[in-house]
């Protein structure tokens, strides 16, 4: 089970239903992690509170206290499932890719990741505008994002510094810069704009990137 609308929305039927124990924690939990996302999505963090999550879900707050302590904890485990989910878009779109083809690595890396967001708001704003709202345990959560990213985008240029592509190394940091600046601009874009657009950052990010890893961008022919 993954967290969607479907998901989300969808309530048990009243009575004898017939559904295992296990069918029936496993729907109430993930009903709860989607419902703190729209809610979060919606009104923001600060502003969202048990209520609305239980409200949504169509669970009783008795039954969300069972799986969560606060708030907080259940945002954190809405927030691991969405970068899970994330991460497993990224690899299912780049195991089409050419694995010698840094270039295409990256491209595929950042407009997989874009497209994936611009589909599924309510985890771009999880991931990039109400964490830092979240407290010390979902910030840590987002570091590790951050790690994920930089480490892919490492191993993009590893393979265009192994092909002679690539003239020089560069510090770790710029790494750090990397994932910052497209940070950056999905937040904005989700601020001052809307998800449906992040997909229209890739060709910026990219010559981002590019230019991060001091590498001019090819020329058309």
């Amino acid at each position: 089970m993954s967290l969607d609308p479907a998901v989300g929305r969808a309530r048990l039927p009243r009575g004898s239903h017939g559904l295992d124990r296990l069918t029936v924690k496993n729907s109430q939990r993930f009903r709860m992690m989607w419902s703190v996302l729209e809610s979060v999505s919606e009104r923001g963090y600060a502003a969202t509170t048990v209520a609305d999550i239980v409200g949504g879900a169509n669970i009783s707050r008795r039954t969300f206290y069972q799986f969560f302590t606060d708030r907080e904890d259940c945002f954190a485990a809405a927030y691991s499932e969405a970068v899970a989910q994330v991460v497993a878009a990224m690899d299912a779109a780049i195991a089409a890719a050419p694995r010698t083809d840094w270039r295409s690595l990256v491209r595929t890396t950042l407009g997989e990741y874009l497209r994936f967001l611009a589909e599924h708001s309510e985890f771009a704003h999880a991931l990039h505008t109400e964490a830092f709202a979240a407290g010390p345990r979902v910030a840590r959560q987002r570091v590790d994002l951050k790690k994920i990213f930089a480490a892919r985008m490492r191993a993009a240029f590893d393979i265009g510094r192994a092909a002679g592509d690539i003239p020089a190394d560069i510090e770790t940091e710029v790494f750090d810069v990397l994932i910052g600046a497209i940070d950056d601009r999905v937040r904005d874009c989700l601020l001052f704009s809307r998800a449906a657009d992040l997909p229209d950052l890739t060709p910026l990010l990219y010559r981002i990137t590019l230019a991060l890893f001091e590498v001019p961008e090819p020329r058309p022919h």
